[in-house]
């Protein structure tokens, strides 16, 4: 199933905080720049969108890969729990879902080949956003991204992926903006536990 959810991938010498793009019990497909070794063991946490915590399993990094930006991984010992989870997730959610979106006005920037573009974020989730903007940014291009969520704190700033785009004059509802939908990448556990911190605060609100 397609299910935008945090990952976070770790070995003993680094951490990956990333997205998933597709997921069953037995793998599941991240957008990520990073590379890892063929058949490399990689302890992955899953947060799944099911209010409990996250899912802890090994996962084992494919041979064959598809296009740059993108990372399948072989999910380990899924006949427990966590495949328990991932398939009342799939029989519940249906066959296409992302996090939870939350309406924002958060001024941000997006940044590729040295172009730097303004924007406004006016929805976020845990794994990614809607910046409203105008750019010829397309579907699959890679990016960073920075959020300023608090007059007080530095931007965010974590890498992105363009999952889909609207133009100017594409108006499939009188509500639509131009602008571009973007999915976390290659985030840092600062990075997670910032966002996480602001997404309490508007469920909170």
């Amino acid at each position: 199933m397609t299910l935008v959810v945090p990952v976070r991938m770790a070995t003993h010498d680094r951490v990956i905080q990333t997205t998933s793009r597709e997921l069953t019990d037995s793998s599941v497909k991240l957008a990520t720049q990073q590379r890892p070794r063929a058949l490399e063991l990689m302890a992955v946490r899953l947060y799944l969108p099911d209010a409990q915590l996250p899912a802890g399993v090994m996962g084992r990094v494919r041979p064959e890969q598809p296009e740059q930006g993108e990372l399948w991984l072989d999910l380990l010992d899924t006949a427990g729990s966590t495949g328990e989870r991932i398939r009342a997730l799939s029989s519940r959610l249906g066959p296409h879902r992302a996090g939870v979106r939350y309406p924002v006005s958060v001024a941000a920037s997006i940044e590729r080949g040295g172009e730097r573009i303004a924007a406004r974020a006016t929805d976020v989730s845990s794994g990614g956003a809607f910046l409203r903007c105008e750019s010829d940014l397309e579907p699959g291009a890679l990016l960073t991204m920075q959020l300023l969520m608090s007059d007080h704190d530095d931007p965010l700033e974590v890498g992105a992926r363009v999952v889909h785009r609207i133009r100017a004059g594409e108006r499939q509802a009188p509500w639509t903006e131009p602008g571009v939908g973007v999915q976390f990448i290659d985030g840092d556990d600062e990075f997670r536990a910032r966002i996480d911190r602001f997404l309490r605060k508007l469920r909170a609100a």
